[in-house]
């Protein structure tokens, strides 16, 4: 299992990340702290290939 965040983002008031991981399983390592409203996390090997996923206001990941 492998999570790395590649960015951190801080302009303005609204701090949000950018998440990889290499399967779905991964993103749950991800710390719920770091992950706010447009959050964005990039799967390499997700059911269908590349899938990539931002974050909605209840901190759950919506499949893009």
């Amino acid at each position: 299992m492998a999570h790395v965040m590649t960015r951190r983002g801080n302009l303005d008031n609204s701090v949000t990340f950018e998440h990889v991981c290499d399967y779905p399983a991964d993103m749950a390592d991800i710390s719920p702290s770091e992950i706010t409203l447009g959050s964005t996390c990039i799967v390499l090997q997700g059911t269908t290939g590349l899938t990539v996923y931002i974050a909605n206001s209840q901190k759950q990941w919506v499949e893009l």
